[in-house]
């Protein structure tokens, strides 16, 4: 991994917040190897400080600090450079910050102790991620400072504004799909298996391959920024759950509305959006918390499905369609959706599903 981190960490620079020194000198020791350009702060006051006299490329924080805390430090460079790419490493109990971390646009929530090879792949990613936008920067640059020939810019016009033609058709024909799938919950109608599979669309199967080699961002930002909302639902879920209250509550909503969110943006998944959206709102509904107290178990199956499809898709790029799970993930939705609205209480489950991870 290092091997492979070096290329693209080399040519950066980094700024390293720890309160702790003990944790602090350890990654230092590393940091300084890997990175051209490697400064430490000893709290959030401090690592404002330097980087408002020296920016750099990657910023690493911890949350908890003295005289300021990372949140707000990051607040404050977000407003200096909103572009700015930020790991978080904080303690179990400080997970409650997650939701306005991602709100703020970190790159990572890494819980301590920090294993080395998992912050070594958030490097990676993060890193290739800095360097790749350096290299289109540098591209936009030149292509901006070139004269672009119009016969050039009017074909790229109308390659737009084919693209655009489809994406409005295929929006229009998922709009009425989903409302009709809508008016089945609203009615509390149970949909059988070839119901389900009637309203959903049939598009060409996609594969994983396909589908990250026509992507038109960043993939690995787009994963980025799934990986912490899964992380979010599972310590919800295995933790929170046992004893659910309006906050734990209001985390598990959130995190499936913004899960829901980030795949509207593909235009590629918009009923798997919906239907995710959708679940999140009803939650949020729940009156009765015992309800998902008894249904952890099929809480924790729609999460690991989401799970699952990014492992397949994203992460291992081995899916042979990219929309293996839609109908399974939306149908578990539905199905719990349902049993929510109408207080339908869960037989309780045997196994202890609490020492699943994904």
């Amino acid at each position: 991994m290092i091997k492979d981190l070096l290329p693209y960490s080399k040519p950066l620079s980094v700024l390293y917040v720890e309160d702790d020194s003990e944790i602090r000198e350890n990654y230092a020791r590393v940091f300084q190897e890997l990175f051209s350009s490697f400064q430490t702060a000893d709290d959030g006051l401090e690592g404002l400080e330097k980087y408002t006299a020296d920016p750099c490329d990657l910023l690493i924080t911890d949350i908890n600090m003295p005289r300021m805390n990372g949140i707000d430090m990051i607040a404050k460079i977000l407003e200096i450079n909103p572009e700015q790419s930020i790991i978080v490493t904080s303690a179990h109990d400080e997970a409650q910050y997650l939701l306005q971390l991602i709100d703020l646009g970190i790159e990572k929530f890494l819980i301590k102790p920090v294993n080395f090879s998992k912050m070594a792949a958030v490097l990676f990613r993060s890193c290739k991620r800095i360097s790749e936008f350096k290299e289109l920067h540098e591209y936009q640059n030149r292509i901006e400072d070139e004269n672009l020939h119009a016969s050039d810019l009017l074909k790229e016009l109308k390659r737009k504004n084919r693209e655009l033609e489809l994406t409005i058709k295929q929006l229009t024909r998922n709009e009425n799909v989903n409302i009709a799938l809508l008016e089945g919950i609203e009615k509390e109608k149970t949909f059988t298996p070839e119901q389900l599979d009637f309203f959903t669309p049939h598009p060409a199967v996609t594969s994983a391959e396909d589908f990250i080699t026509h992507y038109p961002g960043d993939i690995d930002s787009f994963n980025d920024k799934l990986e912490p909302i899964e992380e979010t639902l599972e310590l919800v879920i295995h933790q929170k759950l046992s004893n659910p209250s309006k906050e734990s509550v209001h985390e598990l909503s959130t995190a499936f509305v913004n899960y829901s969110n980030h795949l509207a943006s593909t235009l590629k998944f918009n009923n798997l959006a919906n239907a995710l959206e959708n679940f999140g709102l009803s939650i949020a509904k729940v009156e009765d918390l015992s309800l998902l107290k008894e249904m952890k178990s099929l809480l924790f199956g729609i999460a690991d499905s989401l799970h699952k499809w990014r492992q397949e898709v994203l992460v291992k790029k081995t899916a042979e369609d990219i929309h293996f799970l839609d109908n399974s993930i939306i149908s578990d939705c539905m199905q719990t959706e349902s049993m929510l609205s109408n207080g339908v209480h869960h037989a309780h489950q045997h196994e202890d599903v609490d020492d699943l991870f994904f």
